[in-house]
């Protein structure tokens, strides 16, 4: 079941002058209306939550504000006067500072060289001396301790969202723009970085937090807009706003299919995959992953739960063969896989979900139709299209993906629509094994829910096996039949799912 929400009961009003409105913001891709009409107002002093389902048109919402886009018609005023925004540049001379799921921070870099080459006041000149003080002040006002000569790659995930902020800090930022940049963190790292923005909330400052959990919101917001289909659908206080409010605005009759219940247990009927005494090594030399053992079965769901950077990545991308390994064993059905390419394991019936789709996982240029022949599966010999199509369109109807045709290009669809084209894809191919990491990551709530139960479905009804590493709690509980937890690339502990307890996995997740 889902953490509860705990919300501060003080009567909260909105002071009487918003700091950002926007008016009438319509926005147009090809075939479909983004953003029809939208009008909002965010107040100074506030966290103001914007939730929405694939595809409502929140990130496209807040680019417009961040300037990435322009609105096709509307317009945007700060402190009551219109502005133009056409760059990320024009945002933050208007105080708006993006921090985004992904950290903006080059690994190899230290925290202070990072922030002197982003920051253009420091100009060129500028010593590592003058940026690491001005870090450490910030990070002594904020209650938060870093180094700004630690390496960036030596960070937890955490840490380099600190960094982001810590950045926004320096930049002057008034407006703070957070994009689903605490949603996969345990609660006892998301109450860190509620403590910071409220933090900064004391001190004058606004955020608006783009998250798809409404849990999230309840807890951190004192406003919260809901986009549907690219309109705003309603605007709450704190004190108007509850779950099953939220939830049907944001789903309308499919807020009747939500539930955290545990789904029904798998049939494991025998070893599939074995994992014994894995050594793998990071993008820097070092080893993330360090003798790990673990063994899948057919017709279960072998969950690793984990804070980001702990391995999980690393583990999942040596088992489909995008990564080396150094030491140990992946065999499956009996055959080893070191000398095995991903193309022997695509053909053998091994579907990859990765959890950044547009690098990874599709080609954003080309149509979903495309994406799907590419699979090994269809692309040998000569190409049946119309079977292809007619898969196409199955699978756009089965996971509802928001598109106006299977000949649109992937780059025109949303975030969490281009992941369902990649998690509608990879199960079909999944005939033996599925692999994913974070596999309904960007996927609101109804959506992520629905993809649990195909996957349970198909591990229940066809025997495949699943290994799934996820940063969310609420799908590891949902989803698995046995849970590992993973810190610092080692394996801390194994439960069977039914028995284990969501404080002591947390627990073990960050000590």
């Amino acid at each position: 079941m889902a953490a509860e929400a705990k919300t501060d009961q003080k009567v909260f009003s909105p002071p009487l002058q918003p700091i950002i409105s926007l008016r009438g913001i319509t926005k147009r891709f090809p075939g479909v209306i983004a953003l029809d009409h939208i009008d909002m107002d965010i107040y100074p002093g506030t966290i103001h939550a914007l939730l929405g389902e694939n595809g409502a048109g929140k990130s496209t919402l807040v680019k417009i504000l961040y300037g990435i886009y322009t609105p096709d018609e509307g317009g945007i005023l700060i402190n009551d006067k219109p502005v133009t925004i056409t760059s990320p540049m024009d945002a933050m001379m208007h105080g708006i500072v993006m921090v985004s799921q992904s950290p903006q921070v080059i690994d190899r870099l230290t925290i202070a060289e990072n922030l002197i080459l982003s920051l253009k006041k420091y100009g060129y000149f500028a010593t590592l001396g003058r940026i690491s003080k001005e870090i450490r002040a910030v990070a002594k006002e904020f209650n938060v301790k870093l180094d700004p000569n630690t390496e960036v790659w030596k960070l937890s995930y955490t840490q380099k969202q600190i960094v982001e902020f810590i950045r926004a800090m320096l930049l002057g930022a008034k407006v703070i723009l957070i994009d689903e940049a605490l949603t996969y963190l345990p609660i006892e790292e998301k109450k860190r970085f509620y403590e910071f923005i409220k933090n900064f909330k004391e001190k004058g400052g606004t955020v608006i937090l783009i998250t798809h959990k409404i849990y999230e919101a309840l807890e951190a917001a004192d406003m919260i807009t809901v986009l549907r289909r690219g309109k705003n659908v309603g605007t709450l206080t704190r004190q108007e706003a509850d779950i099953d409010k939220v939830r049907r605005l944001m789903f309308g009759e499919r807020s009747k299919e939500i539930t955290y219940e545990r789904l029904p247990p798998g049939n494991p009927s025998g070893e599939l995959l074995e994992i014994k005494d894995l050594w793998v090594r990071g993008d820097f030399g070092e080893y993330a992953v360090q003798g790990v053992s673990l063994k899948v079965r057919r017709g279960e769901v072998f969950a690793i739960a984990g804070v980001a950077g702990n391995g999980q990545k690393e583990l999942i991308q040596a088992v489909v063969r995008i990564r080396p390994y150094d030491r140990g064993k992946i065999v499956l059905e009996g055959v080893d896989l070191k000398d095995k390419s991903t193309y022997y394991l695509r053909v053998n019936g091994v579907g990859y979900i990765p959890d950044l789709p547009a690098r990874y996982g599709v080609s954003i240029e080309n149509t979903i139709i495309e994406n799907i022949a590419v699979l090994p599966t269809y692309a040998r010999g000569l190409i049946n299209w119309e079977k292809i199509r007619s898969l196409a369109l199955k699978l756009i109807k089965e996971f509802e993906i928001k598109t106006p045709s299977p000949d649109t290009p992937v780059k025109f669809l949303s975030g969490g629509n281009i992941m369902k084209v990649l998690v509608a894809r990879e199960l079909n191919t999944a005939t033996k094994l599925l692999v994913a990491y974070n596999p309904t990551r960007a996927l609101d709530e109804a959506t992520a829910i629905k993809v649990r139960k195909i996957i349970k479905e198909k591990v229940r009804s066809q025997g495949v096996g699943a290994l799934i590493a996820s940063e969310d709690l609420d799908e590891i509980f949902q989803i698995a039949d046995r849970i590992a937890v993973m810190n610092s690339g080692r394996i801390v502990g194994v439960f069977e799912a039914e028995k284990a307890k969501r404080e002591e996995v947390e627990k073990l997740m960050v000590m």
